[in-house]
């Protein structure tokens, strides 16, 4: 990972597809934080409630998560576009 993602294609964005397993939240924030190292990164698919009209439960496993990423991450939501621009920051949407 930080040899050919980070390294090689200069990573600005990563996407942390969580899904079911519920071990990739320490080992995904140590792969976005330490290896790739973008300059923002999207939670998806997260298998829990994560929001709550529209924001982030500040007692679920996803908002500690946030709080572990080195880089600004942001959480998918249905329904709402975001825009990052060529460096990988959040334009609109978020």
């Amino acid at each position: 990972m930080k040899t050919v993602v980070n390294e090689y294609h200069k990573a600005n964005l990563a996407v942390l597809n969580l899904g079911v397993n519920p071990g990739i939240f320490l080992s995904g924030a140590h792969a976005i934080s330490e290896l790739i190292k973008p300059a923002s990164g999207i939670i998806a698919y997260v298998n829990e409630p994560g929001t709550e009209g529209g924001k982030l439960r500040p007692i679920s496993r996803t908002a500690a998560l946030i709080k572990q990423l080195k880089p600004p991450s942001h959480l998918a939501s249905s329904g709402r576009t975001m825009a990052l621009d060529g460096g990988g920051k959040c334009v609109t949407g978020y």
